[in-house]
This record gives structure tokens, sequence and C-alpha cells, in this order.
């Protein structure tokens, strides 16, 4: 959400070609995805809260969500970097330091794959990160 906020008061002061960049159409749909992607995040958070609470959540939704939530927000963090072109890496608008901080809870521990494959597990049946059974390899 600092991230998008942000942007949105970035794009609204810095003007080019005369106009303020949030005037130009790929910006302001850059501006959507964002805002779209952390709406969406709130509400899949919440919604896991409403299943944790009525004692129905279980370990697949809770990876499906840190799964999502985490590509997501890196999702946004980039969008931020890339609305403020060369001041997005600098420290001074604090999206660079945002982006920093998405970035390893995207990795951390494999957050998304590892989720990915505890919710495919959930959905399939099948566990595809057992380890391999040891013994001699077949041919």
């Amino acid at each position: 959400m600092g991230v998008y906020d942000m942007c949105h008061r970035y794009l609204k002061q810095r003007k080019q070609f005369g106009a303020p960049l949030a005037a130009f159409q790929l910006n302001q749909e850059k501006l959507v995805r964002m805002l779209g992607n952390i709406q969406a995040m709130l509400l899949v958070g919440w919604r896991l809260c409403k299943l944790y609470e009525s004692g129905k959540m279980t370990p697949g939704h809770a990876s499906l969500a840190k799964a999502w939530i985490s590509s997501k927000s890196r999702e946004v963090g980039s969008l931020g970097r890339e609305l403020l072109g060369g001041n997005g890496i600098l420290v001074d608008f604090l999206v660079a330091k945002a982006f920093c901080y998405l970035e390893p809870i995207f990795t951390y521990e494999g957050t998304y794959d590892i989720n990915a494959l505890v919710t495919g597990r959930e959905i399939t049946g099948i566990a595809s990160f057992k380890p391999a059974e040891s013994g001699k390899a077949r041919l």
C-alpha cells in the first residue's frame, strides 16, 4: 500500500511534456493494476481469516494465500519501481527499499514455490516434494 501511495503522489506531482505523469495511459494502467492487486491481497487475507475463525482453513488454503500474495506483492513493488523510472531505484522515494524487502519474501526459503507445492498436494492428493525412494536407481 505504501508503494502504491508513493507512486500515486509522485505521478500526480511530477510533470513531463507539460502534464503530470499521472495523465499518461500506461502509468494509469500500472496504478490500476497495483491497486487491484492490493485490494485482492486484502480480500484473500480477509477470507483466510474467516476460514480460520470458522475452523475450515486447511494448510492448502494458507499456502495458496502465501504463494499468491507473495507473488502479487512482488509485482506491486516491481510496477512501482517502473513507474518512478530512475527514481525508482533511489532510497529517497522508498519504493526501492520496499522492492528490496518484497523480493526476498517471494524467495525466502522458497516461499512461493514451496507453498505452491503444498497447495498442489491438497488439490491433487499427490505430494510432489516427498524425498526420492532410497535404494538403487532403476533404469
